[in-house]
């Protein structure tokens, strides 16, 4: 069967490459009936799928990052390491809770790859690991901004890693963070976070979250509705009397 769902490759880097035809033969499609089954027993809000910046989502199972995300979500509040971090920022208001973790991590957290801190070729550390040593790369930068958002009071169903590519830097993971009706994007910079209707050139493909996995696509009639104006616009310029 079937989905109604354009799954387009939006990637320029080798690396997230191989991670989407990896997915393609491992990652399946959610059982949405034992899903609503599983929220209706627990009494717990259904997870809210990040449809971001146009996208659409079909929840998946990602079997190559299962383990990382196993320590990517560890509780990380009651760390010394991670009272210190967030304590300017207990008494700020939530957007500001934001940009305050934003910036610190990227400054207390030095960036450092995962094959000279871990000998890997890629590891999530948990941010208990990451804090401990003091450095990481892109995903341990963002699971700190993560679990130190959650350590804020901020719901974990809000809280969203995200894999995905930016047309000026390639390859990039980002921490989501849903905030009443708008997303904003905590990428590895030390800049100002943006809102997901700000940054067009980010592109979303996989999403991890408390609540579920999900791929990002695009609608079919989207893409058709394109052509078809595209294709009726350069018909019309034919027809035009020179």
């Amino acid at each position: 069967m079937r989905h109604p769902l354009l799954m387009r490759a939006l990637i320029g880097g080798a690396g997230l490459a191989g991670c989407v035809v990896l997915l393609s033969g491992v990652a399946r499609a959610a059982d949405s009936a034992s899903l609503e089954r599983a929220v209706i027993i627990s009494g717990i809000a259904p997870p809210v799928a990040p449809d971001l910046f146009g996208t659409v989502t079909l929840r998946i199972k990602p079997d190559r990052y299962l383990d990382g995300w196993e320590r990517a979500r560890r509780d990380a509040s009651n760390l010394p390491a991670m009272q210190r971090l967030i304590a300017p920022a207990r008494t700020l208001p939530r957007e500001q809770q934001i940009a305050y973790v934003h910036r610190a991590v990227a400054h207390q957290i030095r960036w450092m790859s995962d094959a000279t801190q871990w000998g890997q070729h890629d590891y999530w550390a948990s941010a208990a690991e990451t804090l401990r040593s003091g450095a990481g790369d892109m995903e341990d930068r963002a699971i700190v901004k993560m679990q130190a958002l959650r350590a804020l009071g901020f719901p974990s169903r809000d809280l969203y890693l995200t894999m995905g590519t930016d047309k000026v830097g390639g390859p990039i993971t980002v921490l989501v963070v849903r905030l009443g009706n708008r997303y904003y994007v905590l990428d590895d910079t030390d800049g100002a976070p943006f809102t997901s209707d700000r940054r067009p050139e980010f592109r979303p493909m996989l999403t991890f979250g408390y609540g579920g996995f999900w791929i990002h696509g695009y609608p079919y009639a989207a893409r058709a509705s394109r052509t078809a104006a595209a294709t009726a616009a350069t018909g019309a310029r034919a027809a035009a009397p020179k």
